[in-house]
C-alpha cells in the first residue's frame, strides 16, 4: 500500500498578492506566512521524496540565497522563516527515513524553496521534466548551488511519467517552463495531486488564476489540476497555502 506524508520545511513571509493576482491592492500587500512542505511517498517499490524545501543556511539567514533587499523594496520582499527542525533531513529522520533510504527525489521545479535540499540526496535519482531542466540551468533565479551539483543524478522524462506503481509525474507549465505536479493514487484516499508551484493555494484552482511566467499556460494546468482531481479539492495539494495546510494531516499521520 501507497502511503503519504506531509511535513513543513520552512515557510515564506511573503504579501499575499503574490499569489492572489485577483486582490486589491490594499489586500495584495498584506503579508501572509506560508508552508513550505515536502512530501514522502513510501511505496513497495521504494522511497519517494516530492520536493526538498529549504536549504537550512536560512535557519540564521533569512536572505541567504538572493541577499537583503534594500530599505525601500524590503516591506515587498520574501523573508524566509525556518527553524532547524524544517530541514528535510531532520523531518525525514524523525519518521525515520534517511537520505540513503530515498530512492526517487521528484522535483515539482528547481526554485530554491522546492530543490534547496537536492544535495542531501546523492544517491537518489532526480525525477524532473527535460524542458525544466534546460531551463533552470544557469539563470540566477534558479540557483545552482542547491541542485546543479555534480554527483546527484537528474533523470530528464518529457510529458507524464510512471515513477513507480501510482505514482506520476504530471507536467502542468506556467509557473516556469516544464514545471510538474505528481499524482499519487492511494487506496483509502483516492488519487491525489501534489500542485508544486502550479497552485500557490486553492484559491487559484477555484479562480483559475494564478501568478505565473505564462499564465495563459498556467490556467490551462489549472483545469487539469482540478480534473485530475476529478472536481475533489480537498485532494489537490497546493504548495503554499496556509489556510489548507492547517486542514491537512500532517507527518507522522499520513494518507493512505
Amino acid at each position: 500500500m501507497i502511503e503519504l506524508l506531509l511535513f513543513r520545511t520552512g515557510a515564506v513571509d511573503i504579501t499575499r498578492g503574490a499569489f492572489a493576482p485577483w486582490l486589491d491592492a490594499s489586500v495584495a500587500i498584506e503579508r501572509v506566512v506560508a508552508p513550505v512542505w515536502s512530501a514522502l511517498i513510501r511505496t513497495p517499490e521504494g522511497n519517494i521524496v516530492f520536493d526538498t524545501g529549504l536549504h537550512p543556511v536560512h535557519v540564521s539567514n533569512p536572505y541567504a540565497t538572493f541577499g537583503k533587499p534594500p530599505p525601500d523594496r524590503e516591506g515587498l520582499a520574501m523573508r524566509i522563516v525556518m527553524k532547524e527542525e524544517d530541514a528535510i533531513v531532520a523531518r525525514l529522520a524523525s519518521l525515520g527515513v534517511k537520505p540513503d533510504d530515498v530512492a526517487i527525489v521528484v522535483n515539482s521545479h528547481l526554485h530554491f524553496d522546492h530543490a534547496g535540499n537536492n544535495g542531501a540526496f546523492p544517491h537518489a535519482t532526480f525525477v524532473v521534466q527535460a524542458e525544466h531542466l534546460a531551463f533552470a540551468r544557469g539563470k540566477p533565479n534558479f540557483p545552482g548551488v542547491y541542485w546543479d551539483i555534480a554527483e546527484l543524478r537528474y533523470l530528464p522524462v518529457t510529458g507524464r511519467t510512471r515513477v513507480a506503481t501510482g505514482v506520476e509525474v504530471v507536467p502542468t507549465p506556467g509557473h516556469a517552463p516544464g514545471h510538474q505536479s505528481l499524482v499519487v493514487d492511494l487506496a483509502e484516499s483516492g488519487r491525489v495531486v501534489l500542485t508544486g508551484d502550479a497552485a500557490f493555494t486553492r484559491e487559484n484552482v477555484v479562480r483559475r488564476q494564478t501568478t505565473a511566467m505564462d499564465e495563459d499556460e498556467a490556467r490551462e494546468s489549472l483545469v487539469l489540476i482540478r480534473t485530475l482531481a476529478n472536481g475533489d479539492l480537498t485532494r489537490v495539494f497546493t504548495s503554499h497555502d496556509a489556510d489548507s495546510w492547517a486542514t491537512w494531516r500532517h507527518a507522522p499521520a499520513s494518507y493512505r
